[in-house]
């Protein structure tokens, strides 16, 4: 695996420092709404943010990442086009059709990275995909669930995908022995967790 050049080294912290701040935004908005909400701001930090730490990720060959990185992006920006009226929804199918080809392409980074890369564990990139998978997930349940209620929103299922496959990607990461790579996946637990109490508490206040 090729050591990253110095731009792309601090290309990969200011993604993190655009990833850490998304997290802190959206749960200041949340504590005083009381229930977990999507700001804009959100994901305008998340599309930044996916950009750098992509960008990172492609030099390190750790292409799983790189492809999570993408499915994300495109749908950071189609939550950022829900905010606008007049947004027209995409039918269920298409959305199936595109968790369907964003599974099978992450399948596919999978086995590219265990043939490319010489020290790539066939275990731990299982790891990284599954892992993958359910963050990738998330976002295709919150895209869902954002199209029928016709606001950006987060559902609870959201935080449960999100905590399970940060907590594997987070292990692998650190399996990389990446600093950068493995601090984008810290704080998010703590978010998660905070966030479900908060779905729990407005669940009960209804």
């Amino acid at each position: 695996m090729s050591a990253p050049t110095l731009p792309l080294e601090v290309a990969g912290w200011a993604g993190n420092a655009c990833f850490f701040s998304r997290f802190f935004v959206q749960w200041y908005k949340s504590e005083r709404a009381g229930k977990s909400v999507a700001p804009p701001s959100f994901w305008w930090l998340s599309l930044v943010g996916t950009v750098l730490l992509g960008a990172y990720s492609y030099s390190r060959e750790s292409y799983v990442l790189v492809l999570g990185y993408v499915i994300n992006g495109l749908i950071y920006a189609r939550n950022l086009k829900l905010h606008r009226p007049g947004s027209a929804a995409p039918r269920a199918a298409l959305l199936a059709l595109f968790a369907l080809l964003a599974f099978s392409l992450l399948v596919g980074a999978a086995v590219y990275e265990v043939q490319r890369r010489a020290e790539a564990e066939p275990a731990w990139v299982a790891v990284a995909l599954f892992g993958q998978s359910l963050w990738s997930s998330r976002f295709v349940v919150q895209w869902w669930a954002s199209e029928r209620a016709s606001e950006s929103h987060f559902p609870r299922l959201f935080w449960w995908l999100s905590l399970l496959g940060n907590l594997l990607l987070l292990a692998y990461t650190v399996h990389l022995g990446d600093a950068v790579l493995a601090w984008g996946y810290v704080p998010g637990p703590l978010v998660q967790i905070r966030n479900l109490m908060l779905g729990r508490g407005a669940r009960k206040a209804e």
